[in-house]
C-alpha cells in the first residue's frame, strides 16, 4: 500500500483515535487512583499547575505508556488500520435516510409499548379477578 492508496490519512486517523482513547483511560485511572489515595487517607498533592494532581500525573502517564505499548505491537496496529481502511469502504446512510430510519424505530418503539401496556392491563385485570 503506497502512500496515495490511502495509508497515510488512516495511520492518521487511528493515531488520533489511540491519543482520544489514551486521554478517556487516562481520566478513568485519575479518578481509580485518586479513590485509592482517599481509601489508604493518602493526600494527593497539588502539582505545579492548578486543577493537576499526583493521581491525575500517575493516570495519564500509565495511560499514554499503555497507548504507546498498544501501538507499538505490529499486529495490533496491523488490525487498526484494517479497521480503519475497512470504515473508508463503509456506505452511510444519508440523513433523510437516517431521520426515516429513526421515525420507524420511534413509531415501532410506541406500538411495542401500547401493545404490552394492553397485555399488562388485560393480564392485570384477570389475575385480580382469580386471586
Amino acid at each position: 500500500m503506497d502512500s496515495a492508496g490511502g495509508v497515510e490519512q488512516p495511520r492518521r486517523y487511528v493515531a488520533i483515535f489511540y491519543v482520544l482513547a489514551a486521554l478517556a483511560v487516562g481520566k478513568f485511572l485519575e479518578k481509580l487512583v485518586s479513590l485509592g489515595f482517599s481509601y489508604a487517607r493518602w493526600n494527593d498533592q497539588t502539582l505545579l499547575v492548578e486543577g493537576w494532581t499526583v493521581s491525575t500525573a500517575i493516570g495519564f502517564a500509565a495511560a499514554a505508556a499503555v497507548a504507546v505499548v498498544v501501538w507499538r505491537i505490529p499486529r495490533t496496529q496491523t488490525v487498526s488500520l484494517e479497521i480503519a481502511l475497512e470504515l473508508r469502504r463503509v456506505t452511510w446512510p444519508s440523513l433523510r435516510e437516517t431521520r426515516s430510519a429513526t421515525v420507524a424505530v420511534m413509531v415501532a418503539s410506541v406500538t411495542a409499548a401500547i401493545i404490552l401496556g394492553i397485555f399488562d392491563f388485560i393480564w392485570g385485570r384477570l389475575s385480580a379477578l382469580v386471586y
